[in-house]
C-alpha cells in the first residue's frame, strides 16, 4: 500500500538553514570575544594608570611637611626641597626624587609647597640660610641636606637644584 498524502511537506533547505544557523553563531561568538577583549584591556589600562597615580600622589602626600618641621624629623641625615606648586620643573623634581628613591641606602626626602599659607613666613626677597627656625629665609627653590638637626648643605635656584638631583638619582 502506497500512501498518497495530499498534504507534503515543504521542501526545506537543510543545508542553507544550517550554514544561515552556524554563520549567526560565529558572529555572536565573535562579538562577545571581541566585547571581552575591550573589557580586559580597559580595566588593564585604568588599573595601570591608578597605579601609577597613586604611587605618584603617594610620595608627595607622605613626605609633605611645613617649614616649621624642617629640623623635627625622625632622621639622622635627610633631604628637604622647598617647591614652588606652580614650578615648570615640580614634575621633573619628583620624577628624579622616585628614581632617587629606589637606591639602596637612600636618605629621605620630604617636600614642602612654599605657595602654602603655612610656609609664607619663610619666604623672603633675600635668603637667610641658617640652623635657626626662627631666622631661615628662602627667596627661590632650595634642596636642603639635613644632617644632625642641622643644614649640612643646600642648593638654591631650579638650574641647580635639577642639577643636583640628577647626579644623585643616577
Amino acid at each position: 500500500m502506497s500512501r498518497n498524502n495530499k498534504y507534503q511537506a515543504p521542501l526545506i533547505n537543510d543545508n542553507e538553514d544550517t550554514f544561515k544557523f552556524k554563520n549567526l553563531i560565529a558572529w555572536i561568538i565573535v562579538i562577545i570575544i571581541v566585547l571581552v577583549g575591550f573589557y580586559f584591556i580597559t580595566n588593564y589600562v585604568i588599573d595601570h594608570k591608578q597605579d601609577d597615580t597613586q604611587q605618584q600622589e603617594s610620595v608627595i602626600q607622605t613626605e609633605k611637611i611645613i617649614f616649621g618641621q624642617i629640623f623635627d624629623r625622625k632622621y639622622d641625615e635627610y633631604y628637604v626641597l622647598a617647591y614652588k606648586d606652580n614650578s615648570n620643573l615640580k614634575g621633573i623634581y619628583i620624577r628624579y626624587i622616585s628614581k632617587y628613591n629606589k637606591k639602596d641606602n637612600h636618605l629621605n626626602v620630604f617636600m614642602i609647597n612654599m605657595d602654602e599659607a603655612f610656609n609664607q613666613k619663610f619666604i623672603s626677597d633675600k635668603s637667610n640660610i641658617v640652623n635657626d627656625i626662627k631666622q631661615l629665609k628662602i627667596s627661590d627653590e632650595t634642596l636642603f641636606k639635613i644632617k644632625d638637626g642641622k643644614i649640612e648643605d643646600y642648593k638654591s635656584g631650579s638650574t641647580e637644584i635639577n642639577s643636583y638631583l640628577k647626579e644623585i638619582s643616577e
